[in-house]
């Protein structure tokens, strides 16, 4: 029968049946649900954009979710894991994390327990310094900083590698210099005393350094107060450098299933890193050390060794995917800075020392004295 012609005021889900609209409320809209859903994570979409979609799925019973979906639908249901709707649920962490084998390199290296696994010492040259590390951006810091001392007061030592990929940091020997089993690491051999000094930490060893072998307080500077902001400026480094760093940004930005929430977190804050170094180095902030050519003024220090094995070298590869995506070239003064610092001849030895992979006439995996580099 034609209906009334009154109501056509009302809206039109009005005039259904009542099993026709228990039919669409109850079925066809959650099913649309979970199959949107159930697209986005095939499509490896963040887990935020489909909660409802995921929560849709688990209030279906699962005979009607399975007869409802399209066959491509449950093909990518099972291609994502379980074949049912919980595949779409994300991890659920248990009330007490265990630890389980991981796969690659790093997975099988990283445990949640320290202490040496192999009895191995670690070896001794015959200079005073012996470090022992590896060529990643915290190894880069002592290298470098040991070759502006060369250069200074022809301060000679040995160097060490420390190959992290193969287990070298967790040997018994190691695990004494540094109880963290991280790199570098070094040894100080004093005349006065037969034990040597041991000091751990990229950070730690640069001010140790610096106190200890840098007699004109050139590259840590003997005023209180600029002493104060170069000792600062290394330890904003070492506080900001994970979220640029693996653990950080490009973790998740190499990840082989992209987070948005998580590239986005840490994306934000390293262009804030970024953009603090570049005011700074600009003369933006009206500080009385800023406005270049180095961190703190005229005077080259340890503060821009830590801050360009980091965020120099960054900024000199604005051209890679991360740093077009991070718009690294947009920092002006960060660039101009990071390469000032690249053309210094230490800098360029100090990278290559305990380097044992890339460009053979850039590796030094041993270095015991300046000839080394000749070599």
């Amino acid at each position: 029968k034609p209906l009334p012609t009154a109501t056509h005021r009302y809206p039109y889900h009005l005039c259904l049946s009542p099993i026709t609209m228990l039919t669409f409320t109850f079925l066809l809209l959650p099913v649309a649900r979970a199959r949107a859903s159930i697209r986005a994570t095939a499509s490896h979409r963040p887990a935020a954009m489909f909660t409802a979609g995921a929560a849709a799925c688990r209030r279906l019973p699962r005979k009607t979710l399975v007869t409802a979906l399209s066959r491509s639908s449950r093909r990518r249901m099972r291609a994502f894991g379980s074949g049912s709707a919980s595949a779409v649920e994300g991890y659920v962490p248990p009330k007490v994390w265990e630890n389980k084998e991981r796969p690659g390199v790093w997975g099988k290296l990283n445990q949640p327990y320290a202490g040496a696994r192999e009895e191995r010492g670690v070896p001794r040259g015959e200079h005073a310094l012996q470090l022992y590390s590896f060529a990643t951006p915290n190894g880069m810091k002592a290298g470098i900083f040991l070759e502006e001392l060369y250069d200074r007061y022809k301060t000679e030592y040995d160097a060490w590698p420390i190959k992290i990929s193969e287990g070298d940091q967790f040997t018994s020997g190691f695990v004494e210099v540094n109880p963290n089993s991280k790199i570098p690491a070094l040894l100080h051999y004093t005349e006065e005393n037969e034990e040597p000094v041991r000091v751990f930490e990229s950070g730690s060893v640069l001010l140790y350094l610096a106190d200890t072998l840098d007699t004109d307080q050139v590259f840590i500077l003997k005023d209180p107060k600029l002493r104060a902001e170069c000792i600062s400026w290394l330890f904003w480094q070492v506080g900001a450098a994970p979220y640029l760093g693996g653990g950080g940004f490009k973790n998740f930005f190499n990840a082989e299933v992209k987070i948005e929430s998580a590239i986005d977190k840490y994306a934000l804050e390293v262009k804030r890193q970024f953009d603090v170094l570049d005011r700074h180095l600009g003369g933006k902030d009206g500080d009385a050390t800023g406005g270049g050519p180095y961190i703190l003024g005229e005077q080259f220090t340890i503060a821009d060794i830590a801050i360009w094995t980091w965020y120099g070298l960054r900024a000199l590869d604005a051209k890679s995917a991360d740093g077009e995506f991070l718009g690294l070239a947009s920092y002006p003064s960060v660039t101009a800075w990071a390469q000032r610092v690249a053309d210094r001849p230490a800098v360029q030895r100090g990278q290559r020392v305990n380097k044992v992979w890339g460009n053979e006439a850039q590796q030094l995996p041993e270095r015991h004295s300046a000839a080394d580099f000749e070599s």
